[in-house]
């Protein structure tokens, strides 16, 4: 499709779609429906006959209707009814209604009644059905019927119950957002507007989560984040996190849970954790789907998916490959400076401009199986694994202008080099999993035990030719090659045992054992004759890295619920073992074992009222300790600049969270959410960036190092909102205002030096979705985030905007997608990045995507029974891959 005509149809729906909203509620009211009139007949008005003693025929079509229409395969209907009470015959407002497949129970359509204790149930197609009523003081209610054309069950009488709040199942749709305890909850399978996209998609619609344009997760401003997939921790490196999530389908998960100020349970030293659940449920025999995604950015995708099941045996297969290709450019300025004679003044001893082009080929593949076997009614075994390679390609051209400022010398005098920089860089990589996990069920009642081992492995390598041409200095020229080998092996052991003591209270044991080994080799040549052999060893920049880590973590949690309250309180205990060992034939080479014990105490308070109010309040204390590159005292050198760690000033550090929300569904309005949280770190880890004459590379470079932050903090307020008018259009709102800063005091060059610094910013993100004709989709989200600072830097401003269409044919059997991406290319007219504003050294760069707007479009096949299509993993819009 060419592109001028894709918008000129793009807009046409566009404008379909806005006469469509505009005609939603005609005068005369009705509900929408035309003359005011509901399906199934009722007076003008939109009021039915209901009350007294005229009631509605149960179970049989509206015979007011004069002229039905011929009925068409995959025509749906309304159902409309009344609820009253048995006993006094009032009407019952606000309560749960569904309608559910009369084979499997298995959920179809929703809705909630009226003050006036009406339900109206659109979109339901020709069967067999069964109406569940759910209500608080009710008991559940039961109906099986059919529907061959718009259908009125008149008046229900609903009889009293014991039923309390906490047994309640909703059965009704499920709201996009939602409170569960400590848990934020996003509901990813009942938003469309996400389907097409990948899970790294659908974390940006979870409230406060925000994904960059290089992948780096943070929630709240907040970057220590942990991500679990299906309540465990993903455990992958931040490379394959990354490729994970920006492959794994968005429709392959069923929601993702926030939790920002982690529980016991968690045993986390991270300051946040999502969880990422994936569709489990199969409820047909097989289905495969295929399809290929691509764009012109470009990428193409082709990709297949297999299901079956049969009986207490389920396979879920997947496989898909990928080719990509991306171009980057950034725009960089720096700045090294020392103490001027003057106090207080600065005198600059380097300054440097840099331009870089970067384009990036990747060919990938994965596969992923999943095999779950129920051994009894109580019991099940579940194995998957998978894993994806990759194997890349990047082409890279710099050119810098460095001036160096010899103050020292009498008389001062500087020097300017320049000089452009080429090199080829071949990247595979490897990575694997293998778990199996069994759970126990002792009763229906909660009381049950999970075990889980896990393994896993990642083999990532590559291969770089490095050369540096100076324009005038050419004695000066570099040519490297650089050799780099990582492997890792994890192993996991993980068991929860949960047992209820009573039907409002349960206690729940949690033990976990980890262990993580690591084995890299950096080997790094250099070339003296013009690059024709690299034989000469770079020896301040090769070395080998052994290490490994080990923990082995407890917790005991308890929870108690009265009425519409429920407490939960959490101790979890840890000892952590990390050892290194550097190899170098530099002197600064170290090896050392160290041990850490943590402590993580945690509350938390919720209440929900009968009509759906909300209320949250929790603490937590977490205790972080430093990491083998933040004690080790060896040097990795890049070009320029070199990284080292901190042995002797170094303490555990000490978060302490606190939260407080609101939270309201609203009968066809949607729903609005209001927190305000605060945290306070004491002698939080964070690196400082400064520079300093070296005695290896024999000029001055920047280095950073890790301090303890005297006390840093965060406090603020967020609000997500839903605005759902109709049941075709929607409008997502979240919104965050927060104020971050930090207090430290540090040595350089055996002075004391105090930095301070706080800055409020600000986040907005609006998504919207409407479905025309029944039939099309369209799709819009729009992403604002304002600079932002850390420890002496700053972060600068994103935002993008993203519009989409999807349609569906021959009842969903075929679906063709078409994305426009970053539709005003700000990606690469302003980019972002981020400044260092160290006073001793001073930087700032800008990175930008000269590809950033592209347009993407796929198309699907299904054959089989699409009731497995939930659960059936699928290609996506952006990369058609899947690791789980």
């Amino acid at each position: 499709m060419k592109r001028a005509s894709f918008f000129r149809s793009f807009l046409m729906l566009a404008f379909v779609m806005s006469a469509v909203i505009g005609l939603a509620q005609p005068p005369g009211g009705g509900g929408g429906f035309p003359g005011g009139r509901r399906p199934g007949g009722g007076p003008p008005g939109g009021r039915p006959p209901f009350g007294g003693d005229r009631q509605w025929n149960q179970n049989v079509p509206n015979t007011n209707v004069k002229q039905k229409k011929r009925v068409r395969e995959g025509d749906t209907f309304v159902v409309t009814g009344v609820l009253r009470d048995a006993d006094t015959k009032e009407f019952l407002p606000y309560v749960n209604v569904a309608v559910l497949d009369s084979i499997d129970n298995e959920f179809v359509k929703g809705g909630i009644t009226g003050m006036d204790g009406v339900f109206e149930i659109a979109g339901v197609p020709q069967g067999s059905f069964v109406l569940r009523v759910s209500a608080i003081g009710y008991e559940n209610f039961m109906q099986p019927f059919k529907v061959t054309n718009n259908t009125n069950l008149g008046t229900l009488r609903i009889k009293q119950g014991v039923t309390k709040l906490n047994e309640v199942t909703v059965t009704a749709e499920k709201p996009l957002y939602a409170m569960d305890g400590e848990k934020l909850v996003y509901n990813v399978s009942e938003d469309p507007s996400i389907q097409t996209g990948t899970t790294e998609d659908a974390l940006q619609n979870a409230p406060g989560v925000e994904v960059d344009v290089e992948g780096n997760i943070s929630l709240r401003g907040v970057s220590s984040v942990e991500i679990w997939v299906n309540d465990k921790p993903s455990k992958l490196t931040e490379e394959n996190l990354k490729t994970y999530l920006q492959t794994l389908p968005a429709n392959a998960i069923a929601r993702i849970e926030t939790i920002t100020n982690p529980s016991a349970k968690y045993a986390t030293e991270a300051e946040a954790v999502i969880n990422i659940v994936t569709s489990a449920h199969i409820k047909s025999n097989q289905f495969v789907s295929f399809g290929v995604n691509g764009s012109t950015q470009p990428f193409v995708s082709p990709w297949i998916s297999y299901m079956y099941k049969k009986e207490k045996l389920s396979v879920n297969l997947f496989g898909s490959g990928r080719y990509s290709n991306r171009l980057n450019t950034s725009d960089e300025w720096a700045v090294k400076r020392q103490d001027a004679a003057v106090a207080g003044e600065y005198d600059t001893t380097w300054y440097s401009t840099t331009h870089q082009d970067d384009g990036n080929r990747r060919i990938s593949g994965n596969v992923f199986m999943n095999i779950n076997y129920e051994i009894d009614s109580m019991s099940d075994l579940s194995v998957d694994g998978g894993g994806f390679y990759n194997v890349g390609y990047n082409d890279m051209l710099r050119s810098q202008r460095q001036t160096y400022y010899y103050l020292d010398s009498v008389p001062s005098y500087s020097m300017l080099y320049a000089d452009t920089t080429r090199s080829n860089t071949d990247q595979k990589s490897m990575f694997g999993h293998l778990g199996v996990d069994y759970t126990k069920k002792f009763d229906d009642k909660g009381h049950n035990l999970r075990i889980g081992l896990n393994s896993r492995f990642n083999n990532n390598g590559s291969e770089q030719w490095y050369n540096r041409f100076y324009d005038v200095y050419t004695d000066l020229d570099e040519h490297r090659y650089l050799l780099t080998d990582q492997q890792g092996l994890g192993l996991n052991l993980d068991a929860r045992y949960n047992r209820p003591y009573s039907e409002e209270g349960e206690m729940s044991y949690g033990l976990r054992a980890d262990y993580q080994g690591y084995d890299n080799d950096y080997q790094r040549y250099y070339s003296t004759d013009e690059g024709q052999t690299y034989d000469s060893i770079d020896v301040l920049r090769a070395y080998h890295f052994k290490g490994a880590n080990t923990s082995v973590t407890g917790d005991v949690n308890w929870t108690q619920r009265w009425g519409g309250f429920t407490l939960t309180t959490g101790l979890g205990v840890g000892n952590h073992r990390i050892q290194y060992d550097y190899d170098s034939d530099m002197p600064f080479a170290d090896d050392s074992t160290l041990y850490y014990w943590s402590f993580n105490p945690s509350i938390h308070l919720t209440y929900r009222t009968e009509d759906m109010h909300n209320w949250k309040i929790n603490y937590s204390l977490r205790m972080s300790h430093p990491d083998e590159e933040d004690i080790s005292l060896f040097r990795r050198y890049g070009e320029n600049s070199y990284s080292t760690g901190n042995p002797d000033g170094l303490k555990n550090g000490f978060t302490h969270n606190m939260e407080a929300g609101w939270q309201k569904f609203f009968d066809r309005f949607g729903n609005i959410g209001v927190e305000a949280y605060g945290r306070l770190s004491t002698n939080e880890i964070s690196s400082l960036t400064d520079s300093e004459y070296d005695q290896y590379l024999d000029r001055i470079v920047s280095y950073s190092v890790p301090y303890n932050m005297g006390t840093s903090w965060r406090y603020g307020t967020s609000l997500n909102m839903t605005y759902r008018p109709t049941g075709f259009f929607n409008v997502r709102l979240y919104a965050n205002l927060y104020n971050y800063g930090y207090r430290m005091q540090y040595e350089r060059d055996g002075v004391l030096q105090t930095t301070e610094n706080d800055k409020w910013s600000w986040s907005v993100r609006v998504n919207a979705w409407a479905k025309i004709f029944d039939q099309y989709m369209l799709t819009m989200s729009a992403n604002y985030n304002s600079p932002t600072i850390g420890l002496m830097s700053e972060r600068k401003a994103r935002y993008f905007l993203n519009m989409g269409a999807r349609s569906d044919f021959f009842k969903r059997r075929l679906s063709v997608f078409v994305n426009v991406q970053d539709i005003f290319n700000w990606g690469a007219k302003i980019g972002s990045g981020s400044s260092n504003t160290n006073p001793y050294y001073l930087s700032d760069n800008t990175n930008k995507m000269v590809n950033s707007r592209y347009i993407s479009a796929g198309i699907t096949l299904r054959f089989g029974k699409l009731e497995l299509e939930r659960t059936a993993k699928e290609g996506d819009s952006e990369t058609g891959d899947s690791l789980e």
